[in-house]
């Protein structure tokens, strides 16, 4: 009995230590972690009651997100006394926002890097101007940059492009960018653009009357021919003052050109300065050489009259002095040595080129010399007609004269120096 007794107390403090065991952890799981629990429980010291009473809530600060710039589709340009909707070039060009001040607010110091973009073009070196009292416009100077830097030979190549494009559709379609870096924010805004301006028929009416005159003085005239007329006949066309007029009207029509389409005065090129000087240099060599040729043609034709005058009296003279007199010796002397001096001055004559014919045609003129059809007086033709192509399609293409480089000007420095040494080759020694 006491046996049984001690095994149901026994196993009464098993299963009891088992409960309470089972119990406490049960607990622990319920109950939150430590730290948690002393910072849900930690004490606080509390405020003052006046503080508490007159302390404003707590207000949570927002941060907007960075917006793009969204263009009001409202453009316009103008210059400082006035305001128009089609634009030109040298114009204020006034682009239109819906939150620009928003984004400047959001992005302070960055209004600078603003660039412009024109029918997908980014145009450096135009910086934004503004903005305006109720930051909706920013202002853009449509310029064309004409220094040496480079970001000016830039702006001028992209300009370019862009005048090839309003050659087609006279519109500007407008878009911006910051640092000239995709994306370009829009949506765009258009604009009509004056590529000629209205006064450019000026220009081309006087390049026209310039040109209708020449032909008429040099069809009436001896304005391109080699020499003066001679008792009323034309006498034949000038190579190398054909090549003068032709370079003339060239560079005069290009720089007009370019004058009424970008406002630059200043567009004229080393290089083409250098050919129109190879031009007029040839020119001038020709005029002297063959001024040179007539002087001594002149001069040699009026000593073979005075020797032939002189010799048609020397028979009549000798026959009438004693036969073996010592005056009969000195004219039979005369008469040998002004003979031998007729012999070589017919020859000189002979070596000169014979004087300058009658005109035949301009461009067997021009082609043609003492012994006909000339390569030399072609091959300069040829490279002047190809060199003036070249520089014209450059023109309308770059919208600048081309600044040719130095082989090409030394190619038309030797085809002129060879026209001229052939002109020398025929003068006597």
């Amino acid at each position: 009995m006491n046996a049984i007794r001690i095994k149901l107390i026994v196993i009464k403090n098993v299963v009891g230590g088992l409960l309470f065991r089972a119990s406490v952890m049960l607990l622990i799981a319920c109950l939150p972690p430590a730290q948690a629990f002393a910072q849900t429980y930690q004490p606080s010291a509390p405020a003052p009651a006046a503080q508490a009473a007159t302390a404003p809530p707590p207000v949570a600060t927002v941060q907007s997100p960075t917006t793009d710039l969204i263009l009001s589709g409202e453009a316009h340009c103008g210059t400082d006394n006035t305001t128009r909707s089609e634009c030109r070039l040298g114009d204020h060009l006034y682009v239109g926002f819906q939150n620009l001040k928003a984004w400047m607010d959001n992005n302070p110091g960055r209004a600078s890097d603003i660039a412009l973009v024109l029918n997908g073009q980014v145009i450096r070196g135009i910086p934004p101007l503004g903005p305006d009292n109720t930051y909706k416009y920013l202002r853009f100077d449509l310029t064309r940059l004409e220094d040496n830097q480079d970001t000016s030979k830039q702006n001028r190549l992209e300009w370019n492009a862009l005048m090839n494009d309003l050659r087609d559709e006279n519109v500007l379609h407008i878009r911006v960018a910051t640092g000239g870096n995709a994306p370009f924010w829009g949506p765009e805004e258009k604009v009509a653009f004056q590529v000629l301006p209205r006064y450019s028929w000026v220009a081309l009416v006087l390049i026209f009357a310039l040109l209708l005159s020449f032909i008429v003085l040099a069809k009436k005239s001896d304005i391109l021919r080699d020499s003066p007329s001679v008792n009323g006949i034309k006498q034949s066309y000038s190579l190398a003052r054909c090549q003068m007029a032709w370079w003339f009207f060239l560079v005069a029509a290009s720089y007009c050109y370019l004058w009424a389409v970008l406002r630059n005065r200043e567009s004229l090129t080393q290089g083409v300065l250098i050919l129109t000087g190879v031009s007029a240099g040839t020119g001038l060599a020709a005029a002297v050489i063959d001024a040179n040729k007539r002087q001594q043609r002149d001069q040699l034709a009026q000593e073979k009259d005075q020797l032939t005058t002189t010799l048609s009296t020397l028979p009549a003279a000798v026959s009438a002095v004693p036969a073996g007199s010592t005056a009969a010796a000195q004219l039979a002397a005369e008469q040998q040595q002004k003979s031998a001096r007729l012999i070589e001055v017919n020859s000189d004559l002979e070596a000169l080129p014979s004087p300058i014919a009658k005109s035949e045609g301009f461009f067997l003129d021009i082609l043609r010399d003492e012994t006909g059809i000339s390569f030399h007086r072609f091959q300069m033709m040829a490279w002047t007609i190809i060199l003036g192509l070249v520089f014209v399609i450059s023109v309308w293409s770059d919208f600048a004269m081309p600044d040719f480089s130095a082989t090409l000007l030394g190619l038309m420095g030797i085809s002129s120096g060879t026209y001229v040494g052939f002109k020398l080759s025929s003068s006597p020694k």
